[in-house]
């Protein structure tokens, strides 16, 4: 078999390798040879596809179907695959030759850099810079399931957002390009984590996409200690998890699970279960400790940043959660910016000028969330932005969201 595959079905593919859920494919999917775009063929070598044929479940992908087709770039016209099941992108001209990465078996994907600029045609321009994140981050969203699916994290970025930069300035001509030149704009490297992804793509996006305007934050760079001994004996990792540039002024998240209380409930409610079990009671003091243990060390991070003369706004997944949440979070952010920096964020408090504003920016927020009501937010979201007809919707939310 020899078929190139882009847009939702690269995606997936790139999803399903990055998560360890091809192990067919062995090798690091940013450690792949990059090559230019080859021509279909079948396994047999016959002309004729059937659904059997294109069904790629090594990859995590579905049989092709008409309403869920295998997603697939040709050289030219006449290699266009005339299936219902196919849908065929022809790029005869205006791609770079390293656009497309071998992952073996006569199959190609779309490359992290082209793939940014494909699922720009069908993604509204929010999503796509949360894409581009994720290309440049350490983690992986699931395959079958972006959403609501298991989220895999520590894993190396795909790409950096100067790679994707510099394959948008060598493509010539082909769908996506503005868009894509656009959205890149607000995407920055090395993000942990969607929801970290999340606040910083809504901090950096300019107020008329309904983010606040600030630009790219940096994330998670990392900064040597220096200074008196209290400096020197901080640890390496000290680093806020968002920084707003030419600002002393950072952002650290502190996800739901993170002091990780459910454990000590768990714990609590087994113990009581067995009142006479020693094993039991001093499983749950271990869980106290750990418990108290992270809390401290939230304590000291946040002191040795303040001792670098870092000042940190904590974020926490209530502020995304509760109406207006990260507009309060992000007034704090801006103020403390104005008070210990030079730059000029006059132009970021217009955000928070228009009510109408501030709602849509919170119906956004929540349609971007990993939940199942962001499914009905984005919907209306799409119906009042774009007014367009429910099956295109519906498509939005099932193929192209996340």
């Amino acid at each position: 078999m020899q078929l190139s595959l882009n847009k939702q079905s690269a995606l997936r593919a790139i999803r399903a390798i990055r998560c360890g859920k091809a192990p067919q494919v062995n090798r690091p999917i940013e450690r792949m040879a990059k090559a230019p775009l080859r021509s279909p063929q079948r396994p047999d070598g016959k002309k004729r596809w059937s659904p059997a044929t294109a069904h790629l479940d090594w990859l995590g992908l579905p049989q092709p179907t008409q309403r869920t087709p295998l997603h697939v770039a040709v050289p030219s016209d006449p290699n266009r695959i005339r299936a219902r099941f196919f849908s065929c992108t022809i790029y005869s001209k205006g791609l770079p030759d390293d656009a497309f990465l071998d992952i073996g078996y006569g199959i190609q994907v779309a490359s992290p850099e082209l793939l940014f600029i494909e699922l720009a045609t069908v993604m509204i321009p929010q999503v796509l810079v949360l894409l581009g994140y994720e290309l440049t981050g350490k983690y992986s969203r699931d395959a079958s399931g972006p959403r609501l699916g298991p989220v895999t994290y520590g894993v190396p970025p795909l790409t950096t957002v100067e790679k994707i930069e510099d394959f948008i300035v060598r493509c010539h001509g082909i769908p996506g390009l503005s868009a894509a030149r656009e959205s890149i704009k607000y995407v920055s490297n090395n993000s942990w984590s969607p929801t970290e992804s999340l606040i910083a793509a809504m901090a950096a996006l300019p107020i008329e996409s309904l983010g606040y305007g600030l630009g790219r934050l940096i994330l998670n760079e990392r900064s040597d200690a220096h200074g008196d001994n209290a400096m020197r004996h901080a640890k390496e990792s000290r680093v806020p998890d968002m920084l707003v540039p030419d600002t002393p002024v950072g952002i650290n998240y502190e996800g739901g699970g993170h002091l990780e209380l459910g454990r000590i409930v768990a714990a609590a409610m087994a113990a009581a279960e067995n009142p006479g079990s020693a094993l039991l009671q001093e499983a749950v003091n271990h869980e106290k400790d750990n418990v108290r243990e992270k809390y401290v060390d939230d304590l000291r991070r946040t002191r040795e940043l303040a001792s670098r003369g870092l000042v940190i706004v904590n974020a926490t997944m209530e502020d995304l959660f509760v109406r207006y949440g990260l507009d309060t979070l992000m007034q704090q952010v801006i103020s403390a910016a104005e008070r210990f920096s030079d730059r000029d964020f006059s132009m970021c408090w217009k955000a928070f000028d228009s009510p109408a504003v501030c709602a849509k920016r919170q119906l956004l927020i929540w349609a971007l969330l990993d939940w199942k009501p962001g499914i009905e937010y984005m919907q209306r979201f799409i119906e009042r932005e774009y007014s367009e007809p429910r099956q295109a919707i519906e498509d939005h939310i099932i193929d192209f969201v996340l």
